[in-house]
């Protein structure tokens, strides 16, 4: 028995945002394909799973070393 750990989706964040997008456009076009909801009644579904996500305070946010660079670099181009 080995103690390696082994990831069989995709590796890096990106791909995993990408193939949740893609999951989430084919569950909305079955949906709108399948059954007699209307849009209206799903953007509502969709907007309190996005409150109830948002309270469960796991969101992470990593700033790059110019993240607060570029907002006074573009302020100062535009003067």
């Amino acid at each position: 028995m080995t103690d390696d750990f082994y990831i069989s989706g995709p590796s890096d964040y990106d791909e995993q945002t990408d193939a949740f997008r893609f999951d989430l456009d084919d569950l909305v076009d079955r949906y709108l394909e399948e059954f007699d909801i209307n849009t209206l009644t799903m953007i509502g579904a969709l907007t309190e799973k996005a409150n109830e996500l948002m309270s469960l305070g796991n969101m992470e946010f990593e700033m790059d070393e110019d993240f607060f660079n570029d907002d006074e670099n573009e302020n100062e181009n535009e003067i």
